[in-house]
């Protein structure tokens, strides 16, 4: 049939058939400019809706944020005093408590197991502690330590006078929601003196009164924390000090997850200036300074910008920290725009701390509820006609063509382009833009008996590009062949390729239906792969389940073959698992989606091993120990692959296991690995028996056939050298 050169005159193309000229012509519909109706529409909205609700809008707001402010820094800083002093407050009732049960012999403090619990789960029952301790008179401390939510420690340190020097026992524990675990001991010295301790000292010089230390450096943690202390006494005797710690991050980490406004801030500062407790841990303390290896920031040394902004909102009112008695509200421009920022300072209970706020007035205009009512009456009847005409005129000529065409896309998109339908429209570019839809959909069909529609698929969902890259992943890989292939083909010659198309197409569901990614045809041979595009954590079990299923639709093929007479058929598959490249290969011109890397060419072997066991699937390793509980298998043989100097163990694939049941192997199965163990430690004789009884009680066995002339081949040679195992 004769080929029209695709390059012939245009006035060539654009001559009629006899055939056209006899068809109605359509007339030609009555278009306007898509943007000339959309500018027109935007126009008339923007302009009505702007002059009736903007103007409106940023009078009625500006006169409530002010008040509006001051209104919420002043709940927030009520509630985080509130919050400081209940935590201040439990910490000191636990202290009494704590105090009572030593002081009154309920718990003694020479019963170290007891001793322990009671401090251990007073830590457990107060999530805001760090430390529970006792400080002793003569220098030994026992404490509980919370490490962070899971980890715990628990410290026995006893002062030797004489080498002035602590001996150090710890106790390492995790926590879940029910249980907790002991993990491990450590013994270690030290010159940890409770004595000389601040809270120790404190507490002495006070008795039987709630002290706070100053804000300093834990020496064990490294953070920046507190103590309170009280001392318990014995008949008039001083006997120990109870402290309690408190990290001050648990105090910033509800700052965290304070929710103020939408980009308002909170933070707590002491009359000095330094940093107690911030959002960000790393703007409280630096490392590396002080005797304990660290030092509280001063505040304005934070390049955070809402601590600068309440620094120089301070220094613009010319006042200190030491100098906040009652609750100040200021109001400060900053930045290259001059935003207005509201900060709220305030004094913070017992231990003269100041509470501060920063928040932008931008987040007060963001949202006034109250002043949408306002202005809901304002601009109703406004926005009612402008609405009702723009809903109609863009629903007409807009909405409803652009959302069906929309849906179009979306078609293409899945590459369900046999349902991709024309959508006419009045508006000249939607109405182009609608048949080049259909012409690229017409386009698209073309390529699709060329690629495989999942991969395209799984490759845009994951925004993967067209362009040379890839990524090492662990997936699993699978050949399959078929045997006798070359004779069938010389016998039907390019009739074989009816069967080719049946075979392929049969071999492809089942692989694609288990979430495999055919990879390529080669001829009969088949190349997929498991895990890729998108991730499936039972890759190796899907492909073992597919190699299966595979097996089995051969043998349905098979059958009819040998009805009609033809060469005996069946499939030879390998599968292995391994880390790969798996992405974009080829060239700029030309791409292929594709896996490589040793594992890939190891399963290829696998295939290629089938012929010499007598097998239809062997797997790698790497697959048996991945899908070993999804499977019934037995072990093969431990081979050296080209390209390997160590032994490969591979395995025959016999059936899936039973999801309900414990995985139970064949007797046979059983005997022929007692063979195959036999044989590796060069037991000939021994070897025969089992594999011999293999085949006995399985019928035959292709595999045990091959290992016993492997043996009678060895056993010569073996009573030759003097081998006594043979």
């Amino acid at each position: 049939m004769p080929v029209e050169p695709a390059d012939r005159p245009a006035s060539d193309q654009a001559l009629p058939s006899p055939t056209a000229a006899a068809l109605p012509v359509a007339l030609p519909r009555f278009k306007i400019s898509f943007r000339l109706s959309l500018l027109a529409v935007s126009l008339i909205t923007v302009i009505v809706t702007a002059a009736a609700v903007h103007l409106p809008w940023i009078w009625i707001s500006r006169t409530n944020v002010v008040e509006m402010a001051v209104q919420l820094n002043t709940e927030i800083i009520g509630g985080i005093g509130r919050e400081i002093d209940q935590l201040f407050r439990t910490a000191e009732a636990t202290q009494d408590s704590v105090q009572e049960v030593f002081q009154t012999g309920t718990v003694i403090l020479e019963d170290r197991k007891r001793r322990d619990q009671f401090m251990f789960s007073v830590l457990r029952a107060n999530p805001h502690f760090s430390w529970v301790s006792l400080g002793m008179p003569n220098g030994d401390f026992f404490g509980a330590q919370r490490r962070d939510e899971r980890t715990f420690r628990i410290a026995e340190s006893l002062w030797d006078d004489k080498a002035k020097m602590a001996t150090r026992k710890e106790d390492y524990y995790v926590a879940d929601e029910h249980k907790v675990y002991f993990t491990q001991s450590k013994t270690k010295t030290n010159d940890y003196y409770s004595v000389t301790r601040q809270w120790y000292q404190r507490a002495v010089t006070n008795p039987g009164t709630h002290i706070w230390t100053d804000v300093y450096i834990f020496a064990n943690s490294g953070k920046p924390g507190i103590n309170t202390a009280v001392t318990f006494e014995r008949d008039g005797q001083l006997t120990g000090v109870v402290s309690i710690a408190i990290e001050l991050e648990r105090i910033s980490r509800y700052l965290r997850q304070l929710h103020i406004a939408e980009n308002g801030v909170a933070f707590i500062i002491d009359r000095a200036g330094r940093m107690i407790a911030f959002k960000d841990p790393n703007e409280v303390a630096r490392i590396g300074e002080g005797d304990s290896g660290g030092a509280l920031k001063d505040i304005s040394e934070s390049h955070y910008p809402a601590l600068r902004i309440a620094r120089e909102a301070v220094e613009d009112n010319r006042f200190t920290w030491s100098e906040v008695t009652e609750t100040r509200q200021l109001q400060y421009r900053w930045g290259a725009n001059g935003e207005r920022y509201f900060v709220t300072l305030a004094p913070a209970g017992q231990l003269d701390w100041v509470i501060g706020t920063v928040i932008p007035e931008a987040d007060f205009l963001t949202g006034v509820e109250q002043n949408q009512k306002r202005l809901a009456f304002i601009v109703l009847g406004v926005i009612a006609f402008v609405m009702a005409l723009s809903m109609v005129v863009a629903r007409w000529l807009f909405i409803a063509p652009l959302g069906r065409m929309i849906d179009q896309t979306h078609l293409i998109e899945r590459f369900e382009l046999d349902a991709v339908q024309p959508v006419p429209s009045r508006v000249r570019e939607l109405d182009s833009l609608a048949t080049a839809l259909q012409q690229m959909s017409l386009g698209l069909s073309a390529f699709r008996k060329y690629i495989a529609t999942d991969l395209v698929r799984g490759l845009l969902d994951r925004g993967v590009e067209a362009k040379l890259g890839g990524e090492r992943r662990t997936l699993t890989v699978l050949f399959m062949d078929l045997a006798n292939f070359t004779t069938m083909t010389e016998r039907l010659g390019h009739r074989i390729l009816p069967f080719l198309a049946r075979y392929l197409g049969e071999m492809s569901g089942i692989i694609m239906a288990r979430r495999g990614t055919i990879d390529k045809f080669i001829g009969d041979a088949v190349m997929a792969f498991w895990g890729a595009p998108t991730w499936n954590q039972d890759h190796a079990a899907d492909a073992c389940r597919s190699a299966l299923a595979c097996k089995a639709a051969m043998e349905a093929i098979r059958a009819e073959l040998k009805r009609d007479g033809r060469p005996d058929l069946f499939v030879r598959i390998g599968v292995n698992t391994g880390r790969v490249v798996v992405g974009n290969i080829g060239s700029e011109e030309r791409l292929d989606y594709t896996v490589i890397g040793d594992p890939v060419n190891l399963a290829s072997r696998l295939e290629g091993m089938n012929k010499e066991y007598g097998t239809q699937i062997i797997i790698g390793h790497n697959t048996y120990e991945e899908a070993k509980y999804d499977i019934v298998a037995r072990r093969l043989d431990a081979v050296t692959v080209k390209g390997r100097e160590e032994p490969v163990f591979i395995y025959e694939l016999l059936e899936m296991a039973d999801p309900v049941k414990e995985i139970v192997r064949p007797d046979w199965v059983l005997a022929y690995e007692a063979g195959l163990d036999a044989f590796n430690g060069r037991e000939w004789t021994r070897a025969l028996e089992h594999f011999r009884r293999a085949i006995d009680l399985r019928g035959a066995d292709a595999p045990s056939e091959a290992m016993i002339r492997r043996c009678e081949a060895a056993l010569p040679r073996a009573i030759r050298e003097g081998d006594l195992a043979a």
